[in-house]
């Protein structure tokens, strides 16, 4: 049994690190196997998929483009739902990694999330928080949301600026609302 971990992901870079997708727990054999298959077959003859330090989420590195990928989940699972995403069941972009703490997510939010957004462009902030127990996700927002100085749109934002937090890192994205993959939000769940 391949038991990898990534209990710090201290040496995992934007170049390495493309996907987080979540999996039931205890289910990490399956959804690494649905994954790589997968991706075997959108044409990535190697992809690696690795546990994190956080139940239930999963790292995946892919020669393939991230938003791509996402394209052909919403496609493949359209096409077979039933055959498909029975264990990877939520997909979702990293664009950028850095060090949990509000100051550089902050920093990385400003310097290079913002200037991809038009200037009446609106957006949202989505915040995952795993093992970083030292703020409530609302103050994070409140905190974080300070860095961007566009409209807010909770409803039916253009971009979503999106904050993982998976233990002592954390993935940031700025993604519109079709660039994330969820199995479970696709079946009405």
């Amino acid at each position: 049994m391949n038991r990898q971990t990534v209990p710090d992901q201290s040496s995992i870079t934007v170049a390495t690190a493309e996907l987080l997708v979540s999996y039931p727990g205890r289910q990490f054999a399956r959804a690494r196997d649905e994954v790589v298959r997968t991706l075997r077959g959108f044409g990535d003859p190697a992809p690696r998929v690795v546990k994190t330090s956080v139940w239930g989420i999963a790292l995946v590195m892919t020669s393939l483009e991230n938003r791509e990928v996402i394209r052909r989940c919403h496609a493949l699972y359209r096409a077979d739902p039933a055959a498909n995403f029975r264990f990877a069941l939520k997909w979702v972009p990293v664009d950028h990694w850095t060090r949990t703490s509000l100051p550089a997510i902050r920093e990385l939010i400003a310097e290079r999330v913002v200037p991809l957004m038009g200037a009446g462009e609106t957006w949202a902030m989505r915040v995952q928080k795993r093992r970083w127990e030292r703020y409530h996700t609302r103050d994070i927002v409140i905190e974080l949301a300070q860095a961007v100085p566009h409209k807010v749109d909770l409803n039916h934002p253009d971009w979503i600026v999106w904050v993982d937090v998976v233990g002592n890192r954390t993935a940031v994205s700025l993604l519109r609302p079709q660039d994330i993959f969820s199995a479970l939000r696709a079946s009405g769940g």
